[in-house]
């Protein structure tokens, strides 16, 4: 009886330990530059220009599951735009799910663009979650198309 008990433990602790070892706690961070390109800034524009009242002063800007940073060049397409984009590199969230700008202390949202997808040339569905709304209504599926060499926003439906 000992025995089997033992084996059983055993077998449960490779188990296991085999499922930790390829599943990462923290996704991975993808490459960057595989999100930066005009589409994705024109969906950033038009996000912005649908937020709704008391509007942050800063987004912060994700890419992928592992929360990757965007390049400075990236964040740099959007000077002086309103609210303020920055890198969620530029973020801290203390126990409370708020996100704050570490420089300057001031609250901000995340926009958090998990993935894309082409459906026909010049045409995308991108999967974007908010840091404002809660768990499990906070991913929409963004349709973005590109018109007259302009990249808009064409429907965002709930993911």
């Amino acid at each position: 009886m000992r025995r089997s008990a033992i084996t059983i433990f055993l077998v449960l602790a490779l188990a296991g330990g085999f499922v930790w070892l390829h599943h990462p706690a923290h996704p991975a961070p993808v490459n960057a530059s595989l999100y930066e390109m005009d589409m994705t800034e024109g969906l950033v524009r038009g996000i912005l220009t649908e937020l709704k009242p008391p509007v942050p002063s800063i987004c912060f800007l994700a890419f992928g599951d592992g929360f990757t940073s965007p390049s400075p060049a990236f964040i740099a397409r959007f000077a002086g735009s309103q609210p303020a984009v920055r890198s969620c590199g530029s973020a801290v969230s203390p126990p409370g799910g708020m996100f704050f700008e570490m420089s300057t202390g001031k609250p901000g949202l995340v926009v958090h663009i998990l993935s894309f997808k082409e459906l026909i040339p010049g045409t995308f569905d991108a999967l974007v979650a908010f840091s404002n709304l809660p768990a499990g209504h906070n991913r929409f599926t963004y349709r973005v198309s590109n018109r007259n060499s302009e990249w808009k926003i064409e429907s965002r439906k709930p993911a």
